[in-house]
């Protein structure tokens, strides 16, 4: 089977990247702006060079991750890099006989973390704010309209927060701080406030059974996430049992928050670490036969991960 992936060198792709390499029966290439020695990857080409059809392959499935990983823009560097580029790539499907397409969007076409705790479906009305959110929207489309003219069987997966090693965000700079055992600051479950979060383990669990059960590409979109969202005050604490680490976690009482949430300097940060966004995994968990890992276990192998 010959698999083509885009964005193998950013942090998702580099844990699929693994995975490829490393499964049975399956020949990759990888598709990137620039070609480069130190990537250390091997049978890799441009997207020049795979959109002029240059490329003397057939592909039986093209995972397309490569994205700008950024919220707002004043150019059109995000609508380039995810819309321009993936309507052009599945327009160049057919010049590689490739009819399965796995397009990876964002949770974020639901709208950002919030105070209020609500749960999206697949067919809850997308709300996108930021630019890069809106982009992902608009990519979808294009996705499910040029597929179809083209015959072309796509998955759209609607990714929440992606933890695993070698991320960088605010929530990994939180898990530092537990690594060095110094006290951190968060707030009690009692705020009622979940996300859904999603490890790389489950990421790569799934599309490993969309290769082995090629039929699994069936022009849908999955929310795909973790067995059960969790508070981010849990991961925390989860994290912190796990590793043994010895932090002290201070728990700000509810007032605290409603207090701080009133400042202007910091809500919005506050809201984007410890709001909510959530979404329902059951419609992926209903059509792929396999079982989704819960956080703890992500949180666990990510920290032995850490720990080679």
């Amino acid at each position: 089977m010959k698999i083509a992936l885009s964005g193998a060198s950013g942090f998702i792709g580099t844990h699929l990247k693994s995975l490829l390499d490393n499964t049975d029966s399956v020949e990759t290439i990888y598709i990137t702006r620039e070609p480069s020695s130190a990537n250390n990857i091997d049978c890799e080409y441009s997207f020049k060079e795979f959109l002029s059809g240059s490329i003397d392959v057939d592909i039986d499935c093209f995972i397309h991750l490569a994205s700008p990983n950024y919220d707002y823009c004043k150019d059109d560097s995000l609508e380039d890099g995810i819309v321009g580029l993936t309507r052009d790539i599945v327009k160049s499907l057919p010049k590689y006989n490739c009819k399965k397409f796995i397009f990876f969007s964002s949770s974020k076409v639901y709208g950002e973390s919030s105070l209020i705790d609500h749960c999206f479906q697949e067919l809850s009305e997308l709300n996108p704010i930021s630019d890069y959110a809106k982009a992902k929207a608009r990519a979808e489309i294009l996705v499910k309209d040029i597929s179809d003219k083209l015959g072309i069987d796509f998955l759209i997966y609607r990714l929440p927060f992606v933890y695993g090693s070698g991320m960088q965000s605010n929530i990994a700079s939180l898990l530092n701080i537990l690594d060095k055992s110094l006290p951190i600051i968060s707030f009690k479950n009692n705020l009622g406030l979940k996300k859904s979060f999603l490890s790389t383990e489950n990421i790569k669990l799934i599309i490993e059974f969309n290769l082995r059960n090629l039929s699994s590409i069936d022009s849908n979109t999955y929310n795909i996430s973790d067995l059960e969202a969790i508070s981010l005050d849990s991961f925390l604490k989860e994290y912190r049992i796990l590793s043994s680490s010895k932090s002290l976690i201070i728990n700000l009482p509810r007032v605290a928050f409603n207090f701080l949430i009133k400042m202007p300097l910091i809500s919005s940060l506050l809201i984007k670490v410890f709001g909510s966004l959530q979404i329902d995994n059951s419609k992926i968990r209903r059509a792929i036969n396999i079982q989704l890992s819960p956080t703890s276990d992500g949180i666990l192998y990510l920290i032995n991960k850490k720990n080679l």
